[in-house]
């Protein structure tokens, strides 16, 4: 059977692995079982095996690929592949050259390719489209199907890079499917978070191999991951996404009834913070009526985040435990509580890079929030900033307002730029994802995009956290609102509050010291005052 490349469907790529088999199953009952439940396309792929069984198996698992109408790949063995007439070879970056490998299974085989670097995207625009006809980006997450792996995890930005790549070089032949580490519980995300960031792109498929394999129910298994695939849907939190492109501007009218449900629900806000943040941190939350804890214990995460009301606000100013961290992030990813990211100092040093990225790519997060230097490097526009303080500089307005948008876009989050303006974009798009064709049409620049001013506020750089307490009050709206409420207008609702209290914080204190109480005074009565006469103007961004 010859199949047109064009019309392959990637989507749900199982990757075969006879060692992985539950008793009572063989290799070809489970592929029958993904094959009858949805699986588009098959690898066998087998290590450990001679030749002589790899090509007796191949010719079995060929008949039911055949029965099904769906592609059957080799991975690596070029020569069992000619010899039973598969479909095609996947083939990685240590394996037979891709020119020799087309040159002997001729033009109409299926070519896969192993790629998780973009020189590799440049070098597959320089083959041209008569080459490789898909590619296989990963690892994505960590595996235990890659013993010894030789590239790091790469997480879905990673894999937007490549697709980036594969947009910047022209490679539009080539199709996409993600590898790596995933499972029912991150392929959503994946699948949300993977697009190049033109919004033209995304993954075409995810290749799964355990999932699948292990599965004692191979046909349940894989109905689940087809079901995944096809709902075009991420739920990660209890608030109404919204696909928006503007919003009604009088955002007083809504911040009442926030802060009315932040009374009513009081939050519990879980702190994974800097030291020297902590204690002003747990006076802030208390001061806008929420609950804080500071709380780095692993084995309790998953008790608080399933407390009603709930939120997590992570701050990488000091370094908890890793594990920690991310155990606290799936907890409350899990049960679709909010969390809120703050990358302290994310271009300052290579440590600090690599430990941010690292939590980017554990989870999704319902807001990120950073001051100027933090986005500006988050969006790949600058280079190592001085330190954990903000510098604005003289930073473009719109270079300020493009930036948050790709922040939110990227990871399609809830972007938070703060400064002596704050610039606030909102990129969950809906919480829709779609495989091939990326965004559908809502690009970058059509994003909710507003920014808060409130007049200069020197003072607010002269303290210690008083951006991480930004952290805390945006949490604190988030965790206490209803279900119906839309995470935007809630973190819009916490700038504000946020920026009164320090515009009437530095109009009584003397001094740096007065300011540090004044601000927390200062929120404890905005929280309960009238928003409407609060002085933040709120503007929308074309």
């Amino acid at each position: 059977m010859v199949f047109a490349k064009d019309e392959v469907d990637y989507s749900l790529y199982l990757v075969t692995d006879s060692t992985m088999l539950p008793e009572g199953t063989t290799l070809y009952s489970q592929v029958e079982n993904a094959l009858e439940n949805g699986v588009s396309l098959v690898q066998l792929r087998e290590k450990n095996v001679d030749t002589k069984k790899f090509i007796e198996e191949a010719i079995e698992i060929q008949k039911l690929c055949k029965k099904f109408e769906v592609p059957l790949i080799i991975n690596d063995r070029i020569d069992v592949a000619l010899a039973i007439d598969a479909d095609g070879v996947h083939v990685g970056q240590d394996d037979m050259p891709i020119p020799m490998v087309r040159k002997l299974v001729g033009p109409d085989k299926i070519i896969g390719w192993s790629v998780g670097y973009t020189h590799e995207v440049e070098q597959l625009a320089q083959w041209g489209p008569d080459y490789v006809d898909y590619i296989g980006i990963g690892m994505v997450f960590p595996t235990n199907t890659k013993k010894n792996a030789k590239k790091s995890p790469m997480g879905p930005r990673g894999v937007a890079r490549i697709l980036d790549a594969l947009e910047n070089n022209n490679v539009d032949w080539c199709r996409t499917v993600a590898i790596g580490g995933l499972h029912p519980d991150n392929i959503s995300r994946v699948l949300y978070q993977c697009n190049s960031l033109s919004g033209q792109r995304s993954i075409d498929g995810i290749s799964v191999v355990s999932d699948i394999m292990a599965a004692k129910d191979a046909g349940a298994a894989t109905k689940n991951l087809r079901d995944i695939l096809d709902k075009g849907y991420y739920s990660f939190v209890n608030l109404q996404l919204s696909i928006k492109t503007i919003y009604d501007l009088d955002f007083s009218s809504h911040t009442k009834r926030f802060l009315e449900q932040v009374a009513k629900n009081r939050p519990l806000v879980q702190h994974i913070t800097n030291k020297v943040h902590q204690n002003f941190g747990a006076n802030v939350t208390l001061a806008i009526g929420s609950s804080p804890i500071m709380s780095e214990i692993k084995e309790e995460a998953n008790d608080l985040a399933h407390i009603p009301h709930a939120a997590l606000l992570v701050n990488t100013g000091s370094v908890a435990p890793l594990e920690v961290v991310k155990t606290a992030i799936q907890a409350y990813n899990d049960v679709k509580r909010p969390i809120v990211f703050d990358p302290v100092g994310y271009s300052a040093t290579t440590t600090r890079i690599v430990l941010n990225d690292t939590l980017l790519a554990s989870g999704q997060f319902t807001c990120i929030k950073g001051n100027t230097g933090e986005i500006l490097s988050l969006a790949g526009f600058s280079g190592k900033m001085r330190g954990v303080d903000a510098h604005e500089g003289d930073f473009d307005k719109n270079l300020l307002a493009q930036a948050t948008r790709e922040v939110a876009f990227r990871f399609r989050t809830i972007a938070v730029c703060t400064g002596e303006l704050d610039f606030i974009a909102d990129g969950t798009l809906g919480g829709t994802y779609s495989l091939s064709d990326g965004t559908k049409d809502r690009v970058l620049k059509d994003l909710p995009c507003v920014v808060v001013s409130n007049g200069p506020i020197p003072l607010m750089g002269d303290i210690t956290a008083s951006g991480c307490s930004l952290g805390s009050t945006i949490a604190s709206l988030l965790g206490g609102a209803n279900s119906d409420e839309n995470p935007f207008e809630l973190v819009v609702a916490a700038v504000e509050l946020y920026k009164e209290a320090g515009r009437l914080a530095s109009l009584s204190s003397e001094g740096s010291g007065s300011f540090h109480v004044q601000l927390i005074d200062k929120l404890y009565n905005c929280f309960r005052s009238n928003p409407r006469t609060w002085a933040p103007k709120v503007e929308t961004l074309n």
